[in-house]
């Protein structure tokens, strides 16, 4: 059993209690980063700050994530311990943010294009809690997955079906006419990805004021709209599957600026209820 209390490593990380949290990391970890650079790296990472305060913590296949942020908001850590309260991952690095584009809302407003709760696996304003963040054609996008006691399956983790989220039903997040449609690719095996079709099956939407939405990773020949279709808020438009650049069966949800997906910017979403979920949160419609 650890030593360290997950909620105190802020302060653990800050006081230079270095050795004691290098004694409780993983033997992966170990055999990644020896002690001594261990030290330096965390003592140069400590250089002017006061105090680290507590962002988030997410919990998910019995993995609790922390992430700690500096005074100035300069520098972020981000921190995950097993059920033994082992740490299992250590991030340390840069907290950089887009205000400017941060600022941009959608004019329209949607619905999250899902039935039922669903667990925010990826999302908010800044890349610990959401790795789009960095990439502008994806930075306020989405990552939906289903969760029963805090784990997205049951059963072996290599069969699709044994996600909960998997044939779930994904609906539309506004009314709009349907400008693209990709069917056919086949689903993955968890833990296997296809670079080479990163959307995998996926439909996007034209709304009003020129917003286009994508939903994408969709289950092979799900698919129930075709181009030129106009659809409602939550018309079933197919199904969650695991196509494309996906290790598990998954939504990944965006409202873009342009039909373009990689030369669109994506934009930050207004949703109906006035609540903008972030990495962590459950959601529903």
């Amino acid at each position: 059993m650890s030593s360290i209390i997950p909620e105190d490593f802020g302060e653990v990380f800050r006081s230079g209690q270095f050795e004691d949290i290098y004694r409780n990391t993983s033997s992966d970890f170990q055999q990644l980063v020896s002690l001594s650079d261990f030290r330096d790296l965390s003592a140069s990472f400590n250089e002017g700050i006061d105090h680290y305060n507590l962002e988030c913590k997410t919990v998910l296949q019995k993995l609790d994530s922390y992430v700690w942020i500096d005074d100035q908001r300069e520098k972020a850590i981000h921190v995950a311990f097993n059920e033994e309260q082992q740490i299992q991952s250590l991030l340390l690095k840069p907290f950089i943010t887009y205000p400017e584009s941060d600022k941009i809302l959608t004019k329209n407003v949607y619905i999250m294009p899902i039935k039922g709760d669903w667990f925010v696996f990826w999302g908010g304003t800044n890349e610990f809690i959401n790795y789009h963040y960095v990439y502008e054609n994806q930075r306020y996008a989405y990552d939906l997955v289903r969760v029963q006691d805090s784990l997205s399956y049951q059963g072996a983790h290599n069969i699709s079906e044994n996600y909960f989220a998997f044939g779930e039903e994904i609906v539309a997040p506004a009314d709009g006419i349907v400008i693209q449609v990709l069917d056919g690719v086949k689903d993955n095996v968890p833990g296997e990805m296809d670079p080479d079709l990163p959307e995998g099956n996926y439909v996007l939407i034209e709304h009003a004021n020129k917003e286009y939405s994508m939903l994408a990773h969709l289950k092979k020949d799900s698919i129930k709209v075709k181009t030129g279709d106009e659809v409602r808020e939550g018309q079933c438009i197919g199904n969650c599957g695991n196509s494309g650049n996906s290790s598990e069966p998954h939504l990944h949800f965006q409202v873009m600026d342009s039909d373009d997906l990689e030369k669109g910017n994506a934009i930050r979403i207004q949703f109906k209820d006035g609540y903008e979920p972030i990495q962590g949160d459950t959601v529903s419609n």
